[in-house]
């Protein structure tokens, strides 16, 4: 008797666990057909999959992928990466079929159009440092509107002023550098520019190497401040 009091309330269970699966609603129209994952509000919210004309299996928000997922096209092409409200939009990869020829495109989207390999509405992007305390990367107003200068200014500190490593290298892939005192300015550079600056400093024991690399994305006027203390 409890054994079938037991199986009878599992049975229960399962078709109300299947009829919120069944009621709940995918908006986007070209995957909306069956769907298996959680919901919240009789709308696909969370981790699920969901089949129509194309698949989507990945998290949803308010009925709409958003998050990160894999979207299969009834073509076989395949989007993995980021979305928001139903879009792509984020960093993710592209397996295409161009002429029967399978073709990969890597990089960032914005509202479901390729934004391409950088990364969109971000201007600057620090991509390695080392021996460094703390830096400082600030992307300076014009003092006029209509001003469009382009200039990179690099300051270097010890103990809070301004500091002139011996050993100061600066690479960039455009543009030319000019010294202003214990600082440097970067200018007639072509976005985006790339930047490798290397030193060292003294400190207990010997020298400690520092490096630290940065890609300025767009025009404008930019301060680096290195702090070593």
């Amino acid at each position: 008797m409890k054994n079938l009091i037991l199986f009878s309330l599992f049975c229960v269970t399962t078709q109300f666990i299947n009829a919120q699966t069944d009621s709940c609603k995918v908006l986007l129209e070209k995957i909306s057909g069956k769907y298996t994952g959680d919901c919240i509000s009789g709308l696909a919210n969370g981790k699920g999959k969901s089949i129509g004309e194309d698949t989507y299996i990945g998290t949803f928000k308010d009925g709409l992928p958003d998050g990160k997922g894999k979207y299969i096209f009834k073509n076989g092409d395949v989007f993995v990466g980021n979305w928001l409200k139903g879009k792509k939009n984020g960093k993710g990869k592209f397996e295409i079929s161009i002429n029967g020829k399978k073709n990969t495109i890597n990089g960032y989207w914005k509202k479901d159009e390729y934004a391409g390999v950088s990364e969109p509405d971000v201007s600057y992007r620090v991509t390695y440092f080392s021996g460094i305390f703390d830096y400082k990367v600030e992307k300076n107003k014009p003092v006029k509107e209509f001003e469009n200068i382009n200039k990179i200014t690099l300051s270097i500190k010890s103990s809070f002023t301004d500091f002139l490593p011996t050993d100061l290298k600066i690479d960039k892939s455009s543009g030319q550098i000019t010294q202003i005192g214990k600082k440097f300015e970067i200018t007639q550079y072509f976005c985006p520019i790339h930047c490798e600056i290397s030193y060292s400093i003294l400190v207990a024991g010997g020298r400690r190497p520092c490096r630290f690399t940065i890609d300025v994305l767009e025009k404008g006027e930019f301060t680096i401040t290195l702090n070593n203390e």
